[in-house]
């Protein structure tokens, strides 16, 4: 009787197969880089949030709760508002630079 012994790396690549013969997509994103969190803010007085919305239902609704929120209680500036083209997908390159450009912290949320 022959012992079979398998790595991870083979696991991983037989359920990528399997996967690929399915025709389904791997949801995890498997990049080996690592990002660190941002650095907390002092304070929120003076800053500009950016609200993005994935367009789920009533995701606006709370945003835009949230927005007039951060203005009331802690100071910030009217909040900048955009969306992205739906819930289920990362957001676009250009949303996220324009994102970073104008605003010193984004909220993001899901509605239902």
């Amino acid at each position: 009787m022959q012992t079979v012994t398998s790595t991870n790396d083979d696991r991983k690549a037989l359920a990528a197969k399997r996967l690929a013969e399915l025709g389904l997509v791997d949801p995890v994103d498997h990049s080996s880089t690592t990002l660190a969190a941002a650095q907390r803010l002092e304070s929120l007085a003076g800053k500009r949030p950016g609200l993005l919305d994935n367009r789920k239902g009533n995701g606006d609704r709370l945003l835009e709760r949230i927005g007039q929120l951060l203005v009331d209680r802690y100071g910030t500036l009217e909040p900048y508002r955009t969306t992205k083209f739906i819930y289920a997908r990362r957001a676009d390159e250009k949303i996220l630079e324009d994102l970073a450009a104008r605003c010193d912290f984004v909220v993001t949320a899901v509605g239902d």
